[in-house]
């Protein structure tokens, strides 16, 4: 059975995370789960509201060196400023405010509580590679139309009880 992902009480996909949820999240205490996401028809025009977090990041990082301050440490009064005034400030703050409405339900349909989320385009992916001059292990171009468009990925904020996992794949 699937994970479920639902938007303001609307279904917008599914997933069957891989592994059992004993990962955890950049080495932290957190479980971390990642897998294909399907999405449904509404799903679908939702996505690119949820996805892009990763190159609107880069645009706000971008516009950080433009005006001559330090991406790593910025004075907090700074990224207020961008966030509030800039085109990639405004779609940073729109995917994360659609995230924050988007609720993970176990396959017995039980909400899970998510610590944070994040929906990835694979395409976006191969675009921000691309643009950010990095060392490519993946030949996105070669990668056949049959696989995964998105992945979804989410840090739980607790453990996951056994009635939230999935049957393992065989």
């Amino acid at each position: 059975m699937a994970h479920t992902l639902w938007h303001r009480g609307i279904l917008i996909g599914e997933t069957n995370f891989e592994g059992d949820g004993s990962r955890r999240a950049h080495g932290g205490t957190r479980p971390h789960l990642a897998g294909v996401f399907r999405p449904t028809a509404h799903g679908r025009r939702l996505l690119p509201r949820l996805c892009g977090i990763l190159s609107a990041s880069a645009d706000l990082k971008d516009e950080l060196l433009r005006r001559g301050i330090d991406p790593d440490d910025p004075p907090p009064e700074s990224v207020h400023e961008v966030l509030e005034t800039t085109v990639a400030g405004a779609r940073v703050l729109d995917v994360g405010r659609v995230l924050s409405e988007v609720e993970l339900r176990a396959p017995t349909g039980v909400p899970m509580r998510v610590a944070s989320m994040a929906f990835m385009d694979l395409s976006e992916l191969s675009s921000l590679t691309r643009r950010l001059d990095c060392s490519r292990t993946v030949d996105h171009e070669a990668v056949p139309p049959s696989v995964a468009e998105f992945i979804v990925s989410v840090t739980l904020r607790e453990p996951m009880a056994p009635w939230a996992r999935t049957a393992p794949l065989q």
